[in-house]
């Protein structure tokens, strides 16, 4: 397998398990905008505190802040404020196949903009882990609630969170990759700090100390590692396929489901895990045959 689709890969396990925090952390009192200012806070102090200490720093150059703000306070911050309305709008289920359209966004941004090809391999692989992160939602055996308000800020959503891999992609071409993640994380930590209750986060925190160590996980191992790492597989590889590979969220999540809180999955979601890997699995053949063939290639003219 390919470096960048192992990275995006791994950004996807880390995603996965932010549920199991995001539990965690609502049990104690927090809201989804509570947790998604804190996680940004975390990842922003980290990745900047990371980036001046290496060669990179924080350089970049004046033209790329107006798209690193757009990077941070748009395609970050409101991304979870979308996906948080979209869920009390919509079912969890509904919300969840929207969000899933996103691969599909950055396949056709990255034709358009970046001129990836749009080959077959990418349709198939897509079409197999669109279809299990929908049967792993729980939408197809399902009665669900519609509602346009819901629908809209859910494919808005997924709208940002594929307009994020294709400035990154552009981004990391102008300047390194931690570079670029931790002036997007610090861009939308100063959005999430102008619409969130400071007061009644402090107030959790005081009453549950205990809190802050969730808060630090879902800051480190949620948000700051893999979007560095998905920023990395984009830059390094195609957009298109980063955002395939980082497709296995679900799948981590369902496990994480069954080993945490013995949750049963049904025949839908099990298939729907399959039909993820699956896909995942088409898109990491393609990568190896490519540069199989290019290896041959390589070795005739030697």
């Amino acid at each position: 397998m390919a470096k960048p689709a192992l990275l995006a890969m791994t950004a996807g396990i880390c995603w996965g398990t932010s549920g199991l925090v995001m539990r965690y952390l609502s049990a104690y009192g927090f809201d989804a905008v509570e947790i998604g200012t804190m996680r940004l806070l975390i990842a922003a102090g980290v990745m900047c505190m990371v980036a001046l200490r290496c060669p990179c720093g924080m350089r970049v150059e004046l033209r790329q802040l107006p798209w690193l703000a757009i990077m941070g306070a748009g395609c970050l911050f409101f991304y979870s404020l979308c996906y948080v309305l979209a869920v009390q709008a919509v079912s969890l289920s509904l919300t969840a196949v929207l969000i899933y359209t996103s691969p599909a966004m950055v396949m056709l941004l990255s034709a358009m903009l970046l001129h990836e090809p749009l080959t077959r391999h990418k349709l198939l692989a897509l079409t197999l882990t669109f279809s299990g992160c929908s049967l792993a939602a729980g939408l197809f055996p399902a009665a669900l609630h519609y509602s346009w308000r819901g629908v809209g800020f859910a494919l808005l959503a997924a709208l940002l969170y594929a307009l994020y891999a294709v400035l990154a992609k552009i981004q990391t071409q102008r300047a390194d990759a931690l570079t670029v993640t931790a002036w997007s994380m610090l861009f939308g930590a100063a959005a999430a700090l102008a619409m969130v209750d400071i007061p009644h986060s402090l107030s959790i925190l005081r009453a549950a100390p205990e809190s802050l160590l969730w808060v630090i996980v879902i800051g480190l191992l949620n948000t700051a590692l893999p979007y560095l790492l998905y920023t990395r597989a984009v830059g390094q590889g195609e957009a298109s396929q980063a955002a395939m590979m980082a497709s296995v969220e679900p799948v981590v999540a369902t496990l994480l489901g069954m080993a945490v809180f013995h949750e049963i999955p049904g025949v839908w979601a099990c298939l729907g895990a399959l039909l993820v890997i699956s896909g995942l699995w088409v898109m990491s053949r393609k990568r190896d045959s490519v540069r199989g063939a290019v290896s041959q290639r390589q070795e005739k003219e030697g």
